[in-house]
C-alpha cells in the first residue's frame, strides 16, 4: 500500500527539522527554533504546509494561532507564514493578539509579523511601570530586527493616565516612546482622570 499523504508529510517534516537543526548549527544560531503542531499534511502540488494547532518558539519568541499554512518550514528568506484564528505572539516583555497575520523569516529569525484584527492588540509591560503600555488598531506591523510596532486604522495607545489616538503611530519597543508614522495622520491625546478609567474595561489594570 503507498504511504499516505499525511504520512509523507510527517516525514518530510522530520527530515525538514533535522535539515534545520543542521543549518542553526552551520550559521552559529544559538538559540533553537522549535515548531510543533497538531495534523500536518505537505500539499505536493501547491507546496504549501498545512497544519493545526502551530507552535513556533526561539528564546523569548513564542508564535501561535488555531491554523497555519507555510511555504516553507526551514524558515529562510523565502520561508512566509500565513495564520488564522487565535493568532498570539509573545516578543519579550511585548504581547500581540490578532485574528490572522503573515509571518516572514531569515535565516532561522523572525523577521517581520503583519497582524490584522478587529481590532488587534498589543501590551508592553515592563518593571519599570506598574501598569502596562496598551494599545490597539486594525494592523499591527511588528519589525523584529527594529524592535518597532507600527499600528495603522483606528489606533489607540493607553499609558498610564494618557490616551493617544491616530491613523499611524510607530512605537519603539526599547524605548517606550512612539511617532506618528504617515505625515498625513494627525494625533490626539487625551488625559483621562483615573477615575473615569475604572468603568473601562480596556483599561489595563
Amino acid at each position: 500500500m503507498a504511504p499516505s499523504l499525511l504520512g509523507k508529510a510527517c516525514v518530510c517534516a522530520l527530515v525538514l527539522a533535522l535539515a534545520l537543526a543542521g543549518h542553526a548549527q552551520q550559521a552559529g544560531v544559538t538559540q533553537e527554533l522549535v515548531l510543533e503542531s497538531g495534523p500536518l499534511v505537505f500539499d505536493g502540488q501547491a507546496k504549501l504546509f498545512k497544519m493545526e494547532a502551530p507552535r513556533i518558539r526561539q528564546g523569548d519568541l513564542y508564535i501561535s494561532a488555531d491554523d497555519a499554512v507555510a511555504t516553507s518550514v526551514e524558515f529562510d528568506a523565502t520561508s512566509e507564514w500565513r495564520l488564522t484564528g487565535n493568532v498570539r505572539i509573545e516578543a519579550g516583555a511585548a504581547v500581540m493578539d490578532a485574528d490572522s497575520a503573515v509571518f516572514t523569516f531569515d535565516q532561522k529569525r523572525l523577521a517581520r509579523g503583519e497582524l490584522t484584527g478587529t481590532p488587534a492588540t498589543f501590551t508592553h509591560h515592563t518593571a519599570e511601570r506598574q501598569k502596562p503600555f496598551s494599545g490597539t488598531a486594525n494592523e499591527l506591523s511588528y519589525d523584529s530586527v527594529a524592535s518597532t510596532l507600527r499600528l495603522t486604522g483606528n489606533v489607540l495607545l493607553k499609558r498610564d493616565q494618557s490616551e493617544v489616538q491616530g491613523c499611524d503611530i510607530i512605537y519603539d519597543l526599547k524605548t517606550e516612546g512612539f511617532s506618528s508614522g504617515d505625515s498625513d495622520c494627525g494625533v490626539r491625546v487625551r488625559v483621562v482622570p483615573d477615575s473615569d478609567r475604572q468603568d473601562d474595561p480596556t483599561s489595563p489594570q
